[in-house]
This record gives C-alpha cells, structure tokens and sequence, in this order.
C-alpha cells in the first residue's frame, strides 16, 4: 500500500533578490534548483532509503514531505488526502529526526518536557525512553547539552515517536555521531521499525549505512532521481554510472583501490544541458550533452541513462 506519493516535485530558492532596477533592465531573477521533477512513492512498512552527495536535493525533499517547505511546482498524497492542503494531517502522522539533536531539540527543556510536549502522559515518557534504550530516572532531568550526542539522538528519536507517527522521517541521524554509536542507532532503528511497523524514509549520504537499512533506494544528483529500486539489486549490479561511482568509492577490506566519481557536482544555479552528469561520467555521449534521458525501467528498477535506450 503506498502511504505517500509526491509526482514532479520542483523545489526552486531565488539566489538573490530583483530589485526595481533589476526588473526595469530586464535581468532575469535565477534560481537554485534544489529539485527538479522528483517523483517519490513510499510503501507502508518500508524502509526506502534516499542516497547521494550533498547538496543534491535530499534534506529539501525530507522538508517538503513533513510540510516544513512548499514545493514550488508538484503534487504530494498522503495516505490518499492532498498533502498541500491538509497540511495539519500530515503533521499528526509524519514526524522528522535531523542530523544534529542538539540543534533539534529545545536546550531550555529537559529530556522529560521534551517529549511531553509531544505527549501528555508521563507512564507513555517512561515507555518512549525505555523503548529507546535510556533510563528515565537518569535522563529525565538532564538538559540536551548533558547527554552525549548518542543520547541526544536517542531522545530525539523517543520525542518523534511520542505521537505514534505512521512516518518517520529520518535526515542524516547517524552522520554527527561516533562509528561505534552510529552502529548502535541504526540497530536500534531497525528493531524500532520491527516492533512497531512504522514506514521509514531514510535519508543519508553514506552508501554503507543505506546498503545496512534500506529495502529500496532511490539514488539522487543534482536534484534529480537517477536510479531507483530494490537496494540489494543496486547494491549488487547497479546501472547507473554515478551509481556505480558511488559503490566502488567504499573502502572494502584489502582492496586499496577506489574509483569514486571524478570531477565537482554541478551548480544548481545553472546545471549543465541534458543529463546533468555528463560532464562526470566516463560513459558520456554527444546525446547525453544536450538532451536529459527519461527515466526508465530497466531489469526491474528506474534509471535515468542514455546508456539503456539503445
């Protein structure tokens, strides 16, 4: 069952402001495309992981489907209701952990008002902590900047499951902690995500992490989707060039030989014609330069490549 669709999501920032002159001159305003025509599904129950480098679209799309942000153009269902116009639904079911807990989390609270902010019964506080794996009578008092960063995310997590989110978004939650904790929040995830058959959208741009969590990935640049699919199928024969980059850029024990993608990510102010990682990719063709390939299905996934029309 799909619990949330959002069909040719463009997400587009003014880079800077057109005063009257400006306009009087004809000079045209620009604009950053942080997303460009992103079509998403995601399936009740699953863990759909979004991939790639930063700067390529994926927090602007985590803070379009919480409702954080508007989309400039697209359309987004959630759970079949218009998620644009009922904003406060959407909110009630969706709830959004970031990268860093302690620029979440209100440094004037303590870990208990915290989540009973969100939920107003203290036994349901104990159980949240417990669930995550902190001692209530140890943390309830503790203010964010008291706990260590595993801690903090623990509670963070607690906090976006006080409401009993059908949802969770998850931006980047392991990224700012040690390996060793990272380890323990992602396990913790994954038995979270058991118990309670909560949907995930993960989101991060470490490709171990995502082979780790993910049922199904979809693989952004530069604002726009180019792979999406099975993740054990991308993990394991993936098609797209920047894709393929991108795995064989992860140290593997005894191999000292990465092949990470080449060359800077494109501007979003003024991304190169037709697809826009030809000017990376070693497989680019006169085609790939001046027309941007359609997303298609190939060997049962989505890719976005010139390569797989021929």
């Amino acid at each position: 069952m799909e619990i949330y669709v959002g069909k040719s999501i463009r997400k587009y920032y003014a880079s800077s402001k057109i005063g009257l002159l400006d306009r009087l001159t004809g000079k045209k305003p620009l604009f950053v495309k942080a997303l460009d025509d992103v079509s998403i599904t995601i399936n009740e129950g699953e863990v759909l992981g979004v991939l790639g480098e930063s700067g390529c679209g994926k927090t602007t799309l985590a803070k379009i489907l919480a409702t954080l942000e508007k989309p400039t153009y697209g359309e987004l269902y959630f759970m079949g209701k218009n998620a644009l116009k009922n904003e406060e639904f959407v909110r009630k079911h969706v709830s959004i952990v970031f990268q860093n807990p302690l620029l979440s989390l209100n440094p004037r609270l303590t870990v208990e008002e915290l989540i009973y902010e969100v939920n107003k019964n203290k036994e349901e506080v104990k159980k949240l902590l417990d669930l995550v794996g902190l001692n209530y009578d140890y943390v309830k008092d503790k203010y964010p900047n008291e706990l260590s960063g595993g801690q903090a995310q623990r509670v963070a997590i607690a906090r976006a499951l006080a409401k009993n989110p059908s949802l969770l978004i998850l931006d980047e939650p392991t990224s700012a902690l040690d390996a060793s904790v990272q380890a323990q929040i992602l396990n913790l995830l994954i038995d979270l995500q058991k118990e309670l058959k909560i949907t995930y959208l993960f989101i991060t741009h470490n490709i171990s992490v995502a082979k780790y969590i993910s049922d199904r990935l979809m693989v952004l640049y530069a604002g726009k989707v180019v792979e999406e699919g099975s993740a054990n199928d991308i993990f394991e024969k993936p098609l797209h060039p920047y894709t393929q980059g991108l795995i064989s850029s992860v140290p593997k024990f005894g191999v000292k030989d990465l092949r990470p993608p080449s060359g800077e990510a494109p501007s979003l102010i003024n991304p190169p014609p037709g697809c826009r990682f030809h000017p990376r990719c070693p497989f680019a063709m006169q085609i790939c330069k001046v027309k941007e390939p359609p997303l298609l299905e190939v060997e049962g996934r989505k890719v976005a490549c010139w390569l797989y029309t021929r």
